[in-house]
């Protein structure tokens, strides 16, 4: 699953609004729409972290990362 359906999922499952998780990491509502719409190509990982920590996930399980992999 991409970060963008990820991202999506959590908040909706969480009820917030883009602004709420927009103020909440400290960026625009505008940037959180683009990355739920998958038309930011490449968030920074400090952006990610803190989506991560806002959500309560793991890195991990937000870019989809199959800790597996061999080139893990």
């Amino acid at each position: 699953m991409e970060l963008s359906l990820r991202i999506n999922g959590l908040r909706l499952e969480r009820e917030e609004s883009l602004q709420d998780v927009a103020s909440s990491v400290g960026v625009s509502k505008a940037h959180i729409w683009e990355i739920e719409k998958g038309r930011t190509d490449n968030p920074s990982m400090g952006l990610v972290k803190r989506l991560a920590d806002h959500f309560n996930v793991s890195l991990s399980y937000l870019v989809s990362e199959d800790i597996e992999a061999p080139d893990a």
